[in-house]
């Protein structure tokens, strides 16, 4: 072998390394989970054709314990109301 191949080689076998440890200390990192922190975040539990209904949804989930805080927003396209809820419980059913 002629020595600019050698480094060539010793190049590829040093990038193909460090790819590869990449891969593992991402791989082997915890994954930030939602169940480390349950009912903390929003989440969509409905979605209404008016912003009274959605309210009156998430009133009534407050009152049944589904949920501790909500909120209504306008959905994607406008067309309809999205609630979003936080808080204990699963938000569904």
């Amino acid at each position: 072998m002629t020595p600019s191949r050698t480094r060539r080689t010793r190049r590829t076998r040093v990038l193909t390394a460090l790819a590869l440890l990449t891969g593992a200390v991402v791989g082997a990192a915890p994954a930030a989970s939602a169940a480390a922190a349950p009912g903390a975040a929003w989440r969509q539990a409905g979605h209404f054709d008016t912003t009274s209904a959605c309210r009156k949804a998430g009133r009534n989930g407050v009152e049944t314990h589904k949920w501790s805080e909500y909120k209504c927003r306008p959905g994607h396209s406008d067309h309809y109301i999205t609630l979003w809820v936080t808080g204990r419980g699963s938000g569904m059913g």
